[in-house]
């Protein structure tokens, strides 16, 4: 604010996936207590607290785009891994109720859900025998890449999808398939 007078758009990304942590993130019976409230810390409140710091400024300058992200994970169902789909799920339903309760404000916000995303991160964390084996399920020929991702929040964030809001897109290479 202090060196743009103003916000327009907000783009939200954040997930608790240090691999120590990861590994705590078990199933609804085995996993323990502190990593899902790490969990929820990082991947929920931490999006809620951008939100209610950066939509009153928003409002204020006339509207603005927000972009959250979230992942397939929160439509999968996966064996394992329930802190991270449920908070990721619960960001849609944090991108849907800002969608509905600031849009006459001039609020626009929507989600970006990636699939695997061959980052820096990824190549270094996920053997490649288990990527090898996502891109057998994924129709699309390859892999995403960061700029896949980055395309569709511009867009969201332009004024090109003026008239899009409390959407979650899927930027993953077909995997889910979803209406």
């Amino acid at each position: 604010m202090k060196e743009y007078g103003r916000i327009d758009g907000l783009f939200n990304v954040a997930a608790n996936i240090h691999p120590e942590e990861v590994a705590k993130d078990t199933n609804v019976v085995d996993i323990d207590l502190a990593a899902w409230r790490r969990t929820i810390d990082v991947n929920l409140t931490g999006y809620l607290l951008t939100l209610k710091h950066a939509l009153p400024h928003m409002i204020e300058g006339g509207g603005g785009s927000v972009v959250n992200t979230l992942s397939g994970a929160a439509y999968a169902g996966m064996a394992d891994k329930v802190a991270y789909s449920v908070t990721k799920a619960g960001i849609g339903a944090l991108t849907r109720h800002v969608a509905r309760k600031y849009g006459k404000d001039g609020i626009r916000a929507n989600g970006v859900a990636p699939g695997l995303v061959m980052t820096e991160a990824t190549k270094l964390n996920l053997p490649e025998e288990f990527r090898d084996m996502i891109l057998t399920t994924t129709p699309a020929p390859r892999h995403g890449r960061p700029q896949d991702i980055g395309a569709t929040v511009a867009f969201l964030l332009s004024d090109l999808s003026e008239w899009i809001t409390g959407q979650i897109l899927s930027v993953d290479g077909g995997t889910t398939m979803r209406a």
